[in-house]
């Protein structure tokens, strides 16, 4: 699909991982819906990944969550407006940007600015396409095996639950992760006030540059 002259592809949620012990990261699974052998890990909080969980699994409470009181107020409720889409448009440094694409009543499009966990979570709560650019897509998937493609994704998010307790070594917990993605780790512990997380992942991502 193109938009705006812009090649993207359209993904599924694959699942969201964390292991039993860390709560203060979660990893959201992309796959490309039309080969999943190819995914992208997004880092998301703890509320978020409840909230794309919820949808997965129909498990939601009873007063609305912020995403479906975004969503049902749209198109419920405010006259021929429609959640056409989401997109997932950029990456800067450890963030990813993406974008709620509405239908107007005059047939017009405009685009809402968004976190890629908030749009996911809208998207299926609205039973809308998701789209990834496909140049971003390609930079930062990652390919699993036919035969072990799951268990081999569960290794990878087992990676992201463990960096809250290993030290950095060569191989292993933070040592495995790039700066990119300790950033993202990062930027998810101040959203969540956890200071004392965020301090050992910036004295790690310190070291990388000494």
């Amino acid at each position: 699909m193109r938009i705006n002259d812009i090649e993207y592809i359209e993904v599924e949620v694959l699942d969201v991982r964390s292991s039993s012990h860390a709560t203060e990261a979660f990893s959201l699974i992309l796959t490309d819906k039309f080969r999943d052998d190819r995914y992208v890990p997004i880092i998301i909080g703890l509320n978020e990944a409840r909230a794309i969980l919820g949808e997965r699994h129909g498990r939601l409470p009873q007063r609305p969550l912020t995403h479906t009181l975004f969503a049902d107020l749209l198109t419920d409720y405010i006259s021929d407006y429609n959640i056409e889409f989401v997109s997932i448009d950029e990456y800067n440094e450890g963030i990813y940007y993406a974008s709620i694409v509405i239908q107007s009543p005059n047939g017009s499009y405009f685009n809402v600015d968004a976190r890629p966990s908030d749009a996911v979570a809208i998207a299926l709560h609205a039973r809308v396409p998701i789209f990834f650019k496909k140049v971003l897509f390609e930079e930062q998937m990652h390919i699993t095996q036919k035969t072990s493609g799951r268990q081999e994704v569960a290794d990878y998010m087992d990676l992201y639950s463990s960096s809250k307790t290993q030290a950095s070594e060569p191989g292993t917990g933070w040592g495995a992760m790039t700066v990119a993605e300790l950033k993202e780790i990062l930027q998810n512990a101040v959203d969540e006030e956890n200071y004392e997380l965020a301090a050992k992942i910036q004295e790690e991502i310190d070291k990388r540059k000494a």
